[in-house]
């Protein structure tokens, strides 16, 4: 590749970016004009008002905590379950168990759950919420002996290997022309970064081709003003691209340098409101903007009849006395000079004229009026109800509020779902870089469990034995008394169920494993967790062994002793019948000589 090619290459990545953000422009105004919104910058350069009362802000501190509020945990078992108690499954257990609490341990920290509440905001906010993954290490260079010659060489030792997880800002990604994420050619990130910075990122091999070619060195910036760089990942080539914006110049061009069989550093974006074949996204507050500044409107006419809503008059005679007394404090008494000429014109009441605020005061009511309207058409608007903003009337029965908060919370469990998958999708790509990336020794040191040489085959393509997932209900922290009730009503289900089946299954033993099968799939219904879903199956499992096994094995002892005593009755019994028979037979052939 010449200068002339770098050069072209780098002038070509910069058009392709520069024509997203003009297909994404639309969509980049909503989100800056809802961010100014939210923030209240009024200093902010994106196009848009802030609002004195500012529903967004108080919308979007309302969601995120009910749709995002505690680190996700993983949940990773075997894709198709082998034998339980054979060596396959010991090892695939362990295995399933390494890669689980080496997630664990990445995520840990809360690192992760600030990254995703970071997401969460982004998204419900500005219509989009990007989390990438990045990987570390510490790399150490060794004096070794060369294995062929003998003799000493310098040899690489990486250690300390870590996940890294960073909220990516709606404003600084671009992603290539599609219709859905798999279709996705390209994606690019845009870092902010000193001109020190710069002159490091730079490869030696491509600086010195551009010189060469003749290109000079650019100058240095004046100031603090940091340079824009695009890190590029082209999923056509498999190669990542670091490319200065404002000059198109390439300063490195890595190959694959994760080896993700999606090749992508992150999942898919979260974006709640999308169209099919659509990949422009939607800023939220776009969908009730007008709502907001009809209400921004009724508050502002509220705010100038406030202001103008005074207590003022018109008196006559002596200014002095009149004045004083409207000034005076409580249980304080002022004496009046000319109190009977004030008598002679009526008293007080009849000396001071009030400036008449009536009117005023009944169009405040019913601006008051018309506010809460508009509030409520913006709840209905955004599916939040009274019930999830912990609100309600006193005058309501608990069954009428339970039904408000079920079908209340369902647009917010559909948000959930969104971060719930990208929880899971992320996790996806650390098991993939965990089981590539790290060593086993790190992997021992990270679980505290021996790995077995055997593992080494599960560890290579995890993602072809395990099944990834989060946990159910990690990322919403459930309310303890929702989750009391439901356990309660489980184990009542429990207690029921085994009632009615131990007479079947003790009449017969053999359909311990089918009954165990059915109370799994009943007990699915519930969120158990990740340890009881797995104590479930392993007990249905074990009870469809044990009835095969005795299945297999024939009848006990006792049961054959007690078939052989049923055995010898019956005989019993038909010998009877036979010799009544025989004596009633005896008794008609006497009857029938004598006659």
């Amino acid at each position: 590749m010449t200068a002339e090619d770098l050069r072209r290459l780098g002038a070509r990545w910069i058009t392709r970016i520069k024509d997203s953000e003009k297909r994404e422009g639309r969509w980049i105004d909503q989100a800056g004009a809802a961010e100014k919104a939210y923030l209240g910058d009024r200093d902010s350069s994106f196009i848009g008002k802030c609002y004195d009362f500012n529903i967004l802000h108080s919308n979007i501190e309302t969601i995120v905590p009910a749709v995002f509020n505690s680190t996700p945990v993983p949940d990773i078992r075997e894709r198709f379950r082998t034998g339980r108690g054979t060596p396959e499954s010991a090892v695939a257990q362990i295995v399933a168990r390494v890669i689980e609490r080496a997630i664990m341990v990445q995520t840990d920290d809360g690192a992760l759950e600030v990254e995703m509440e970071g997401l969460t905001q982004d998204a419900l906010l500005a219509g989009r919420g990007i989390i990438r993954v990045k990987f570390d290490a510490d790399v150490q260079e060794v004096e070794a002996a060369d294995p062929m010659t003998g003799e000493p060489m310098a040899r690489q030792i990486v250690t300390g290997e870590r996940l890294i997880f960073e909220c990516v800002s709606w404003r600084d990604y671009r992603e290539g022309p599609a219709q859905r994420w798999r279709d996705v050619p390209w994606v690019a990130y845009r870092h902010s970064v000193p001109w020190e910075q710069v002159q490091r990122l730079r490869d030696p091999e491509l600086k010195e081709l551009l010189s060469t070619g003749g290109d000079q060195e650019e100058p240095e910036p004046d100031g603090d003003v940091d340079t824009h760089i695009w890190e590029v990942w082209d999923k056509d080539t498999r190669r990542v691209l670091m490319i200065v914006a404002h000059s198109g110049e390439v300063l490195s061009i890595m190959d694959d340098p994760m080896g993700l069989p999606e090749f992508f550093p992150q999942p898919s974006p979260v974006e709640p409101i999308t169209a099919t074949g659509m990949r422009v996204p939607v800023a939220p507050f776009s969908v009730y903007k007008a709502l907001a500044d009809e209400l921004e409107l009724i508050t502002q006419r509220i705010k100038h009849i406030t202001s103008g809503l005074k207590v003022r008059g018109l008196f006559v005679g002596e200014a002095g006395d009149i004045e004083t007394l409207a000034q005076a404090d409580d249980n304080t008494l002022i004496p009046v000079a000319n109190l009977e000429a004030m008598a002679q014109t009526g008293g007080l009441d009849k000396a001071i004229s009030w400036w008449p605020v009536d009117k005023a005061i009944m169009v405040l009511r019913e601006l008051y009026a018309a506010r809460e309207a508009t509030k409520a058409m913006i709840y209905e608007v955004t599916g939040i109800s009274d019930i999830v903003r912990g609100q309600g009337k006193a005058s309501e029965t608990a069954t009428a509020q339970e039904i408000k908060s079920q079908w209340g919370s369902l647009r917010i469990r559909k948000l959930q779902k969104m971060i719930e998958r990208a929880a899971r999708d992320l996790f996806v790509i650390c098991a993939e870089l965990i089981c590539t990336k790290f060593s086993p020794e790190t992997l021992q040191k990270m679980s505290g469990i021996q790995l077995p040489p055997e593992a080494m085959t599960l560890l290579q393509a995890p993602l072809d034995h395990y099944r990834i997932d989060v946990e159910s209900d990690s990322t919403v922290r459930a309310d303890l008394t929702r989750r009391k009730g439901e356990m309660g009503e489980f184990l009542n289900a429990t207690a029921s169920f085994f009632s009615t089946m131990a007479p079947l299954v003790q009449a017969t033993p053999v359909m311990a494993g089918p009954v165990s099968a059915m109370y799994a799939a009943f007990a699915r219904q519930f969120s158990l967790g990740q340890q009881a879903e797995a104590a479930i199956e392993d007990m249905a499992e074990m009870a469809a062994q044990a009835g095969q096994a005795q299945q297999q094995q024939g009848p006990s002892p006792e049961e054959l002793k007690a078939e052989v005593e049923n055995r010898k009755l019956d005989i019993e019994e038909k010998r009877l019948t036979l010799d009544e028979r025989k004596a009633e037979i005896d008794a008609l052939e006497t009857v029938a000589r004598v006659g």
